[in-house]
């Protein structure tokens, strides 16, 4: 069974989803085998079912992939900016399109901080942003650096009124890092 098969059900993700206030930040932590599961029912739910535009912070898979695993499982990717930290870096050649922003790389955070700040005031409605690996982006980036650009982050996003949503590969999460996220989330989530 591949992972677009294992997605969960909705009404598990509704259940951990709920009494969560206005503008939410979630911790969600999953194994290895079920990321791409758990992000895409996730993403589903937050925007088809729940009527959010999310902001894509990808440091896993470029956006040419992603977009196409999204369209298979019929979320709409009209409502989606992604923000691809990996396809630059690759050399991977860059599809234009006006949802997307390349950035040169997943060690670049003070670029990815800015693209991110500047999609969330673009954006009237409802929001989200969603950081699809803090697993890989902690490969790319020292434990400090990192600390500072996540706390930051998450700051940002309860001033601005917006709700977040962190994927994290429970096995292999720096325990110092998770606890910092934690301690800033509303709810920690198993998916």
């Amino acid at each position: 069974m591949n992972a677009l098969d294992q997605l969960n059900d909705n009404a598990d993700i509704l259940q951990e989803f709920s009494n969560l206030p206005d503008e939410w930040i979630v911790l969600a932590e999953t194994s290895a085998e079920k990321t791409l599961g758990s992000s895409l029912s996730m993403i589903k739910y937050l925007v088809d079912d729940k009527g959010y535009v999310g902001i894509v912070v990808s440091a896993s898979r470029p956006y040419n992939n992603l977009t196409n695993l999204y369209q298979q499982k019929g979320i709409d990717t009209n409502k989606i900016l992604f923000i691809d930290c990996i396809s630059k870096s690759q050399s991977v050649e860059l599809e234009e399109a006006g949802n997307v922003v390349y950035q040169d790389a997943v060690s670049d955070l003070t670029n990815i901080s800015l693209s991110i700040k500047t999609a969330m005031d673009k954006i009237p409605e409802k929001k989200f942003v969603f950081i699809d690996s803090i697993t890989t982006m902690l490969i790319h980036n020292t434990s400090e650096i990192f600390d500072r650009f996540i706390h930051g982050m998450i700051t940002k996003l309860r001033i601005k009124g917006v709700s977040g949503l962190l994927l994290s590969v429970e096995e292999e999460t720096d325990e110092h890092i998770r606890f910092q996220i934690a301690d800033l989330c509303d709810k920690v989530i198993k998916v």
